[in-house]
């Protein structure tokens, strides 16, 4: 377990989970917060939440063995040693939290020096329940004192606060990584100083006193400015953040500001000329302003939204790349009724691929060049006349629609590859098929002229090409088509004769699924330009089961991530058709106008 997980579960300790009935984070925290998380009424969204899908699964008797597990190990290594190292009971906390839980990041300061930090800051209300938690402090400073540990006292704004240094061991790897010159350990290593102490009914736990001694200024009602007074927060709090149960906040102009300053203090390029700086701003970080969270529960579903401020005249790279124009993004009429996931991107290709170019030019003019002569001289050793551009590139439209099948096969290949097939708008799909099979020979993905796989079906050229195996694993095929204006792709033939069949003569479609419909009106409809659905009774099924026949474990590793694994013991799950009546159908939908990129996601409560 790394440091910054046991801290923050240090300042969750001493806070005992409490929450706010002192100003709102946006009155309460300096105007320098580089990051905030709130829950701004905790019992209240406890409450939703243990009756919510995912709550009524966790709590299922079903989940007991799963549940207790879990608890038990995240109490073994994460709660137990500051249990043990902070001379406290994590269950004499519990129960605490009643109004606003807040934590945030501020920067103090910090500009990405070895030697500073910013400040990290909890804030938790325990409003009715404020005598215990002044209880409990004292508990924790007779205890520390008793266990000999140093506790010093300091007044900030005249309130007395306490501080206090506490171990967080990391992992061996982490600790030889810290020993001094002569092997010794670091007697400053995996340490942390947290100051805390209570305000009115709340408590207030920080690495620095400069953090806290601003924060007491926004309790005081003093002059020191606040996020109120930063327009970006105003921006985010006014869009999102009103009714939400949660809400997360991050502003990015000062942290771009502190990664450009590390960037332009490594210059050196690489041997493609890559500038770390120019990287960072090609791709378009310097455009983006903030990030925005929430989390709003309901008696009908769930609603959640993410939100990257990006101004139009400031978009470039990915973020240039990615903002796609509200257009039609609704499940056409051959989207079968039994798919049980399906999107739909309006992204228009011929730009993306412009946008790319102007991108790796910015980066490095080297990279560019290189791979525009790659793409030149693609297949021409094949056939000279081939033009990757003009055949490919050229010939790409402005819709990309995925959809997918519940998966039939019960092996671990069979949960992790459920059938899937992927359609390409384009001006002549027929001429992007062999635009594609003849791109991927040149580029040793295979196809090129080996037409011994190809068919047809229905009248249609039903072209096939080797892919590449992934690593530890091996290739296969896939077979493209051309049908009603799109390229289609799929490993999976019978789905590409599926696409084909309903194209000429639709059988019955997602499109007329009235909870789909209803479900879709609460992400902003169809006409957006990016929509997505999901059957997650159905998705869940294989995912489930992987993760009950050990299918992740193979994949975690060692170190922290074996821990965690550990903590997380899927085995104990039990079969899926015990909780299958916890999942329903979500939806999401992407948006672009001129103050970001906006995504809104919606997950039914089951029926």
């Amino acid at each position: 377990m790394n440091c910054s997980t046991r801290l923050v579960a240090a300042l969750f300790l001493l806070a005992g989970a409490a929450q706010a009935a002192i100003p709102s984070p946006a009155k309460l925290l300096p105007k320098d917060t580089l990051f905030v998380l709130s829950v701004p009424d905790w019992a209240k969204a406890s409450d939703s939440m243990s009756g919510s899908s995912g709550g009524r699964l966790w709590s299922d008797p079903s989940m007991k063995a799963f549940r207790d597990n879990f608890e038990k190990k995240f109490s073994e290594k994460v709660v137990g040693t500051l249990e043990k190292d902070l001379g406290i009971k994590m269950s004499d906390y519990t129960g605490l939290a009643r109004g606003q839980m807040t934590l945030a990041i501020v920067q103090d300061g910090w500009k990405g020096a070895t030697d500073t930090e910013p400040g990290l800051l909890m804030v938790l209300d325990a409003r009715d329940k404020s005598d215990v938690l002044k209880e409990r402090l004292g508990e924790v400073r007779r205890k520390l004192a008793d266990a000999k540990k140093p506790v010093k006292t300091e007044k900030i704004r005249d309130v007395e606060f306490s501080s206090v240094t506490i171990d967080l061991p990391g992992d061996e790897e982490a600790a030889d990584e810290k020993k001094d010159g002569n092997g010794a350990a670091d007697a400053n290593a995996d340490k942390e100083t947290l100051i805390f102490g209570q305000v009115d009914t709340a408590l207030l736990v920080s690495t620095s006193a400069k953090t806290l001694e601003k924060v007491m200024a926004g309790i005081g009602g003093g002059t020191s400015e606040t996020l109120a007074d930063e327009p970006a927060f105003q921006a985010s709090e006014a869009a999102w953040f009103r009714g939400a149960s949660a809400f997360g906040w991050v502003h990015f102009v000062p942290l771009y500001r502190v990664l450009s300053q590390l960037a332009a203090g490594n210059p050196g390029a690489d041997a493609m000329g890559v500038d770390p700086k120019a990287a960072l701003k090609a791709v378009g970080l310097e455009g983006l302003k903030t990030v925005s969270m929430a989390w709003t529960p309901g008696s009908d579903g769930d609603a959640g939204v993410l939100s990257m401020s990006i101004p139009e005249g400031q978009r470039a790279g990915l973020f240039k790349m990615l903002a796609i124009p509200a257009k039609e993004a609704a499940p056409l009429p051959f989207i079968p009724a039994d798919a049980v996931k399906f999107q739909r991107w309006r992204l228009d290709g011929q730009k993306m691929w412009a946008t790319l170019e102007e991108t790796l030019a910015a980066v490095s003019p080297q990279l560019n060049g290189f791979v525009q002569l790659m793409v030149a001289q693609a297949g021409k050793d094949k056939d000279p006349s081939f033009d990757l551009k003009k055949n490919v590139v050229g010939n790409l439209g402005d819709d990309i629609i995925s959809y997918g099948k519940a998966s039939t096969g019960t092996s671990i290949e069979d949960l992790t590859n459920p059938p899937g097939v992927m359609l390409v708008g384009s001006p002549s799909p027929d001429n992007l098929t062999g635009g594609i099979k003849m791109a991927a020979g040149a580029l040793g993905g295979g196809g090129g002229n080996d037409d011994s796989k190809d068919r047809e079906f229905n009248g249609k050229k039903i072209r096939s090409m080797r892919t590449p195996a992934a690593p530890g694993g091996k290739g296969g095929r896939m077979e493209m088509a051309s049908a009603s204006g799109y390229a289609v792709f799929s490993g999976t033939p019978a789905l590409i004769e599926e696409v084909i069949r309903s194209t000429e003569s639709p059988a019955k479609a997602l499109k007329d699924d009235a909870n789909l419909a209803r479900a879709a009106e609460k992400v902003g409809g169809y006409g957006t330009g990016i929509f997505g659905y999901e059957n997650q009774r159905e998705t869940m099924r294989p995912q489930w089961e992987f993760l009950r026949a050990g299918g992740l474990g193979g994949l975690m590793g060692g170190g922290e991530a074996a821990e965690w694994a550990d903590m997380f013991d899927f085995k104990l799950l039990p079969e899926y058709g015990r909780v299958a009546k916890h999942f329903g159908i979500a939806v999401f939908s992407g948006a672009t106008d001129a103050q970001g990129m906006h995504f809104r996601f919606f997950g039914t409560e089951p029926r």
